[in-house]
């Protein structure tokens, strides 16, 4: 058995799937996503699971090399925003149609409890060796 890390099965195995430039989005309970995307739904309430616990928990997991927010964020939900920071990401502000436009791409989506407006990012894959 696992000793630590994500013990999620489905969510595991998308994570061990990601290859460098793949991009996978962590959302709150009402982005809307293409129905072809792969979803795993943490969400079990609103609130629960929040959104930037589950953003915490997979960076442990995964190397990122992008990532885009809503450029609404910073003035809405600026909570998310500077957790986002605080956790090494440096999210680059998009129009926020052009980022749901962005995530109908995504290889899979976290969707969280979340019941914050924008509390959303996207993320690109990187890899984790250096030259």
């Amino acid at each position: 058995m696992q000793r630590s890390g994500i013990i999620h099965r489905e969510l595991a195995g998308l994570i061990a799937g990601l290859r460098h430039s793949d991009t996978f989005v962590i959302s709150d309970a009402g982005l809307p996503l293409a129905p072809d995307t792969p979803v795993v739904d943490l969400g079990y309430r609103y609130g629960h699971a929040p959104f930037l616990d589950v953003v915490q928990t997979m960076l442990r997991e995964i190397v990122v090399e992008h990532s885009w927010v809503t450029d609404k964020v910073r003035e809405v939900n600026p909570a998310v925003h500077t957790g986002l920071r605080s956790f090494g990401l440096d999210p680059e502000p998009v129009d926020h149609d052009a980022f749901k436009a962005r995530v109908r791409d995504a290889r899979f989506a976290v969707r969280t409890g979340e019941d914050t407006f924008y509390a959303n990012v996207l993320c690109r894959a990187g890899v984790p060796f250096t030259p």
